[in-house]
């Protein structure tokens, strides 16, 4: 194995994941089973001792290192749990608006806790308002995390516990800390970028070369995300690529080669100092540095190698980093490059003459360019299949227009960091000042075209896809396991049609399964959530809330393959205006006054709607099946039974359920339950026509 420290990188990564992320009971037989066959696959061919070395200790060393940090860093902090002190807090770069007026959510860093020196990240929901920097003295409750789906993330981040803001705020002096400050000159050159440009691409630009997305919209946002080229708004190693390609100039037989190589590697620790160290930029940044280390020593640099010191460097201060999204994108990605890369070589191997007099003729120049675009359609394919795990394990939707999107707008991307770096340097100068406008205005007009781009690759045919998340993720490891098995038979020239033929077959079964399935989702604030229904690209909304609810309602739509919007019925008694307009029908339960009708929602749904003074009921018959949702407290003259309940804060007396789900898993009702309580963060269930109801998404929180 020539790349060892490449094997011993990624095995260290994945096996501080599996530690962390595994059941405790379930960490060592899994760690004993990958063991025994690394021990099995070199003693039965002793050559493959130099692969599996490397792996083998990096396996180990994983899981080490997660065992003893969790010991030495979490497990302290999380005995802390339960208690109220009187901290010194920090307010770090992340806070935002809170849901109370005049307050901020984020991380608070303490620095002081009853009287003592401590070094504690902690995530609050709610503190007085202040900037980033700034120091105050309060009392706080410290809780453990909640066992939610950002859990994982905030353990990434080094935050193990939530801090709940109880008074006493006394302000003090604000830190000065060189974070901060470096912050600041990053919203300094943000507002300079963006003074002459629309508010809109203002923020794209600012995003993209300073890794500031606080002027981001959520329309750009949803934009870039559905045409799968959101990777373009998060700064990594391709915007340090480009930008460290700006810089790099001069051979090795140069006189200031090293001096210039040493500028560079400054440059390159002050840019991921600037944009705060975001886990893609750190890892981009390490591989550079390494490369430049390598020029200095006048030996090649091995990407792969350098991306597994850069996996085991990243992981060391916190063994929970490889929990982070951006982390296993990030790797995934380069690693999807790489493979296409390599594919590359080989059928330039394969299709092109070696001999110069072939090189010379027009059949070579003509196949030589049909491989570059044909290498470029690859590697955008093959990235967005090795990033396309991480997204279904974490819940996030995949694009299908993300090859096309790549294609067209990510060649934009180096002009537009130029031209972005010169309006820097234009604003810095105020004798510049005409040239600033002018440049903005060339700017502006560059990402107006590379917008109008991505905005129409978001209206091509399956740019939302649905992917059900288990049935995908097997027919990517079906994929996997086929690539190889070829790639061992050394037949990887079937593999294509092999795979081709196996992902129209899952396509078609995959169609076949789904067809008539109903999907119940649950979205929106804990405990007041709307209900989703979603059966052969018709949605039906069951909603309760506010604008906020309306926001969950839309993204589950857009994560969910953007289904037609046939009916709402609201269920609010007291109400604000909300815009439902994109529905073909709206149906208000509240003017109902004591009295029901029957409406039909979609091609074979169909619901009973129940309106009186105190509450709203309605009862929605799909199939055989009939489920539930109810606002307040409805009063009807006789029980309802229903197969699903979809519940809220209150637990409807005249609704009696076999299953009650809710989107919260200690809802205030739950010793009133009288069955299965099924609850989460945004359950789901499916149910099958003529079958039965299955729960896909959650847990049972009570079973009475």
């Amino acid at each position: 194995m020539t790349r060892k420290l490449a094997g011993f990188g990624f095995a260290f990564a994945m096996a501080e994941l599996a530690a962390v992320c595994l059941p405790p009971l379930a960490v060592l037989p899994t760690a004993a089973f990958v063991v025994l066959i690394l021990l099995f696959c070199a003693l039965r061919k002793h050559s493959s001792w130099p692969a599996a070395a490397p792996v083998l200790a990096g396996v180990m060393s994983g899981l080490f290192w997660a065992f003893w940090f969790g010991m030495l860093v979490v497990e302290p902090q999380l005995r802390l749990a339960g208690q109220t002190v009187t901290a010194r807090a920090v307010v770090m770069t992340d806070a935002e608006a809170s849901y109370q007026d005049g307050s901020l959510r984020g991380t608070l860093h303490l620095v002081q806790m009853n009287g003592r020196d401590c070094n504690i990240k902690v995530n609050c929901s709610a503190f007085p308002a202040a900037e980033p920097g700034d120091r105050f003295e309060a009392t706080f409750t410290l809780q453990a995390i909640s066992s939610d789906r950002y859990r994982q993330s905030h353990y990434a981040d080094g935050v193990y516990l939530e801090a709940e803001y109880t008074g006493g705020y006394a302000p003090l002096e604000p830190s000065g800390s060189w974070i901060f400050g470096l912050y600041r000159l990053r919203q300094r050159l943000s507002r300079a970028l963006c003074v002459w440009m629309p508010a809109e691409l203002g923020g794209i630009e600012a995003a993209m070369l300073l890794g500031d997305k606080s002027r981001l919209t959520q329309t750009v946002e949803d934009a870039f995300r559905a045409a799968g080229v959101s990777h373009l708004l998060a700064i990594s190693g391709l915007h340090l690529s480009l930008l460290c390609g700006i810089l790099a100039a001069g051979g090795r037989k140069w006189r200031f080669f090293r001096p210039y190589l040493a500028v560079q590697a400054l440059m390159t620790v002050f840019y991921m100092a600037l944009t705060g160290f975001p886990v893609s930029v750190l890892r981009a940044g390490i591989i550079y540095l390494i490369a430049l280390l390598g020029y200095a020593l006048l030996q090649p640099p091995d990407l792969l190698n350098s991306l597994g010191l850069a996996a085991v460097l990243i992981s060391l201060p916190n063994a929970w980093a490889p929990c982070d999204i951006g982390f296993q994108l990030s790797f995934c990605g380069v690693l999807g490059v790489q493979l296409s890369g390599r594919l590359g070589e080989w059928q330039r191997q394969r299709l092109l003459p070696e001999g110069e007099d072939d090189a010379r003729t027009w059949r070579y120049r003509v196949m030589e360019r049909a491989l570059r675009i044909l290498e470029a359609v690859e590697t955008a394919a093959v990235a967005s299949l090795a990033t396309l795990p991480v997204l279904m394990v974490h819940g996030l939707s995949a694009s299908g227009a993300a090859i096309p999107a790549n294609l067209l707008t990510v060649w934009m991307l180096r002009p537009a960091l130029i031209l972005g770096l010169l309006v820097l340097v234009a604003a810095a100068l105020p004798w510049l000042g005409p040239l600033h406008h002018l440049l903005s205005l060339a700017l502006s007009v560059w990402l107006s075209w590379q917008y109008a781009l991505v905005r129409w690759c978001t209206d091509l045919p399956g740019a939302r896809l649905y992917l059900p998340r288990r049935y995908a993720l097997l027919i990517w490891c079906i994929l996997a396991g086929l690539g190889l098995v070829f790639w061992a038979k050394r037949r990887m020239l079937w593999y294509i049609p092999a795979a081709v033929t196996c992902l129209g077959l899952a396509i078609v079964l995959g169609v076949t399964m789904q067809a008539g399935v109903l999907r119940v989702l649950m979205v929106g604030t804990a405990g007041n959530a709307c209900t989703v229904l979603i059966r052969d690209g018709q949605a039906v909304v069951l909603f309760r809330g506010g604008a906020a609810n309306l926001n969950a309602v839309w993204e589950c739509l857009a994560e969910n393959g953007a289904p037609a919007w046939t009916a709402v019925i609201d269920l609010r008694q007291e109400k604000q205006t909300l815009d439902f307009s994109e529905a073909s029908m709206v149906v208000e339960l509240s003017r109902l006054q004591g009295q029901s009708c029957t409406v039909c929602l979609a091609d074979g749904i169909t619901a009973d709607c129940y309106g009186s003074s105190d509450g709203t009921l309605c009862v929605v018959q799909v199939d055989a099946f009939r489920l539930a949702a109810a606002a307040g407290q409805p009063d009807l003259p006789a029980p309802v039974y229903v197969d699903l309940l979809c519940a809220a804060g209150s637990l409807p007396d005249c609704v009696s359920a076999d299953i009650i789900m809710v989107n919260t898993v200690s809802p205030r009702w739950l010793e009133k339950a009288e069955t299965v309580v099924f609850g989460g963060e945004e359950p789901a269930a499916a149910i099958r026509p003529g079958k039965s109801i299955v729960l896909e998404e959650g847990k049972a929180v009570a079973v009475q």
